[in-house]
């Protein structure tokens, strides 16, 4: 999860501005054996968007 993307990274920019960010690690994510693409994709998301640390914001 990277906190404050939306400003350090505008949509459409290739180069991010140079602002604070806080970016956060969880736990890899796997394919499971026999998980489908659309059911590992799914899990990925939700895994990714538990790591937001303020869930109230979508930065």
């Amino acid at each position: 999860w990277i906190e404050n993307m939306s400003r350090v990274l505008p949509k459409g920019q290739f180069l991010p501005v140079p602002l604070l960010c806080r970016v956060v690690f969880g736990a890899p994510v796997v394919v499971g054996p026999g998980e489908e693409r659309r059911a590992f994709l799914q899990r990925a998301r939700a895994e990714l968007l538990a790591l937001n640390p303020r869930p109230d914001r979508d930065d």
